[in-house]
């Protein structure tokens, strides 16, 4: 059963992918308008949280989407567990309370993959912003 798990967890990837680009695309556009906002303090700061609330909004979007994937694969069964395994996979934390049986247990490690690709381009989003925000770019 492993091509159907990779056919599944490369579509999965692409989906996250395409939801963390959208709001990538976004965060940009406002980083482009905001350009002329004040330059005190509170208005970096503020800017700097809205980021990271955006991104944390985007990695959401992904935990709840890899969520519905496995409830509709029956890989889990209700929503709170779902999301609880995906948001604990995805962020690579791996209680390792809930795992998933064997059939789908390679998807597992495809969404902490996963997650390992979206937290390191946040990240790096994060950073652009704050070195925009604070840096020689910023004053």
């Amino acid at each position: 059963m492993i091509l159907p798990q990779l056919a599944i967890g490369m579509l999965a990837i692409s989906v996250t992918v395409a939801i963390h680009a959208g709001f990538m695309v976004v965060a940009a556009r406002f980083g482009r308008r905001a350009s002329g906002m004040p330059k005190r303090a509170v208005t970096k700061a503020l800017a700097v949280i809205s980021v990271v609330m955006w991104f944390f909004l985007s990695i959401c979007a992904q935990c709840w989407f890899w969520a519905m994937l496995l409830i509709g694969l029956g890989a889990l069964g209700g929503v709170e567990e779902a999301l609880y395994f995906t948001t604990v996979t995805f962020t690579t934390l791996g209680y390792g309370d809930m795992v998933l049986g064997p059939d789908w247990r390679l998807l597992g490690a495809f969404a902490a993959t996963n997650g390992t690709i979206i937290v390191g381009w946040t990240t790096a989003m994060i950073f652009v912003a704050v070195q925009r925000v604070y840096g020689t770019a910023g004053r």
